[in-house]
């Protein structure tokens, strides 16, 4: 199932097109913790581990979450969603033909969420969403969650403290840096992250998930800009 992304997302999806190929071989030298992050994320789910989960990935990229969840929960029904056909396709391509694996391909805001899912995870893709819409996209994640159901996110937030932003951007380019990104590669990924990314603080996404009726959403692991949530429904 396909959908078509213009403006903005348009160009975000372009450039995931382009890049899928060598998304594991790079990503994990650019986001500090990721591989911690992701484990975390599946380990905050709440249900007994091995049980068959209903979930969705929103983001899948090349399908890293979607493969911890399903190994932690052999038999799970897991969605992937993603808008970039080229990172759907190596998701397919990691994840096998691993029953009840399914793939969407589109704007997740445009998905039919009129299932019932017992976990919804999200990687590195709710900073694409503008601010004033999330609260409500938030709201049609809670009311899809089945009882206990959980919704992990692991994204890139923004300090309102200009200091304390400033630090959190050293930080982060000494650490691609030092795992060998090149720094004219460098500088064009904080430029190109300043010009399409919507990122928000930290404190902003929590308050936003509890308006939305997450009965908690607290921080499950955090490094400098990057952290993961988990809001129980």
């Amino acid at each position: 199932m396909t959908a078509k992304t213009g403006g903005r997302l348009g160009q975000i999806r372009s450039h995931f097109e382009k890049e899928a190929e060598a998304f594991d071989r790079v990503f994990f030298k650019i986001m500090p913790s990721y591989r911690r992050m992701i484990e975390a994320a599946v380990e905050a789910v709440p249900f007994q581990k091995g049980k068959a989960l209903r979930a969705l990935d929103l983001g899948c990229g090349t399908g890293n979450l979607a493969e911890a969840l399903i190994k932690a929960y052999p038999g799970s029904s897991v969605t992937c969603l993603d808008m970039a056909e080229n990172m759907i396709r190596m998701a397919r391509a990691k994840l096998g033909k691993k029953r009840g694996v399914s793939f969407w391909q589109g704007d997740i805001r445009k998905f039919d969420y009129s299932g019932r899912y017992d976990a919804i995870l999200a990687s590195m893709v709710l900073h694409h969403i503008e601010k004033k819409e999330k609260t409500a996209f938030y709201r049609r994640l809670r009311n899809t969650l089945s009882r206990n159901g959980v919704f992990n996110v692991i994204d890139i937030f923004v300090s309102p403290d200009r200091l304390i932003q400033e630090f959190y951007v050293r930080e982060w380019k000494s650490f691609m840096l030092n795992n060998g990104i090149k720094r004219a590669q460098v500088e064009n990924m904080l430029c190109r992250h300043r010009r399409e990314d919507r990122p928000v603080s930290l404190s902003e996404e929590l308050a936003m998930l509890r308006r939305a009726g997450f009965a908690r959403a607290e921080v499950i692991i955090k490094e400098y800009n990057f952290a993961a949530i988990s809001a129980r429904r």
